[in-house]
């Protein structure tokens, strides 16, 4: 049985390896690196968040001034087409990671409540109406 789950997880990381959202989230990748201004940006928000971090971590409190930089330096970021459309990409593929994890977390959840249908039906609340009949 190991084997055989193990074979069908390398089937899932194949289909996903080749899945159009890893793709165009590859290809984002690739403009935003490419892009000159996205760069910039990203390191000037990295290094303010850097500055902070070292501020908290010694128990400084940070002024509005501060906190107006950063805001506005994220706006700039998220503004940035490059970057934008990086996200966009992103949290397609996030969805779709998390549409599998809801699948996985499903079945074993029917599982352990008893249920052995292949139906769809289940649900983490046990088997309901489904055609199991548990």
């Amino acid at each position: 049985m190991m084997n055989e789950v193990t074979e069908k997880a390398q089937l899932l990381a194949d289909a996903i390896a080749q899945s159009p959202e890893l793709a165009e989230l590859h290809s984002m990748e690739d403009a935003m690196t490419a892009d000159e201004s996205a760069q910039r940006l990203i390191a000037e928000l990295q290094k303010a968040q850097e500055r902070f971090m070292e501020m908290q971590q010694n128990n400084q409190e940070l002024s509005d001034e501060d906190k107006k930089v950063v805001d506005e330096i994220e706006t700039r970021v998220e503004a940035n087409p490059a970057i934008a459309a990086y996200m966009k990409a992103q949290d397609k593929f996030t969805q779709m990671l998390d549409s599998v994890n809801a699948i996985l977390a499903g079945a074993i959840a029917s599982a352990s409540n008893g249920c052995a249908c292949d139906d769809g039906s289940c649900d983490s609340a046990g088997c309901g109406g489904c055609s199991c009949g548990h």
